[in-house]
């Protein structure tokens, strides 16, 4: 098996849950880490020491899962990340000796993002606020040049076409 991370990120309600879930099962041996879900668990259990500080949580919790994920990678995994990234937080990724990295930027419009907000499978609360913010601060992606990055744009169809096309690329070079 390959060592590789494999990145998903987007905005807030963007599908990267998903389309993480859809590359995970279709590389075998991969290993899929939700950055929510230690984040949700530490908010649970403490949520008042970490009330109003959520963004500073989620960075602490972010470091330590890309940090899992680059030293995971470097024992000989493929990992799939699902995690609301910005350009400027890689750095565990780059640890010495740097893994290799694949990432995957989810940008559906966001109307598309808003409206994923307000479906019933969504298992946090509605935070209309956050997916607005989250997704200005992933148009950040746009502009990264020093990595290679895939952006992901349009409707549901086009991120299913682009899904079949990242797996068939990421099967090939793993």
């Amino acid at each position: 098996m390959s060592a590789h991370v494999i990145l998903i990120t987007g905005p807030r309600a963007s599908g990267k849950s998903t389309f993480a879930a859809e590359v995970h099962r279709a590389l075998a041996g991969s290993v899929l880490l939700r950055v929510d879900e230690p984040f949700h668990s530490a908010m649970d259990e403490n949520r008042d020491r970490w009330a109003g500080k959520e963004i500073e949580l989620y960075g602490v919790v972010l470091h330590h899962q890309l940090a899992l994920a680059h030293d995971l990678a470097m024992a000989g995994g493929r990992l799939v990340v699902d995690a609301t990234v910005l350009p400027d937080q890689l750095a565990p990724l780059w640890e010495t000796p740097a893994s290799d990295v694949s990432i995957i930027v989810l940008l559906p419009p966001l109307e598309e993002c808003l409206a994923n907000e307000h479906r019933a499978t969504r298992t946090v609360p509605v935070r209309e606020e956050k997916v607005t913010a989250t997704w200005q601060e992933m148009q950040e992606w746009r502009k990264v040049t020093r990595v290679p990055v895939r952006t992901v744009d349009g409707d549901e169809t086009e991120r299913r076409e682009a899904l079949a096309e990242v797996v068939a690329q990421l099967q090939q070079s793993l």
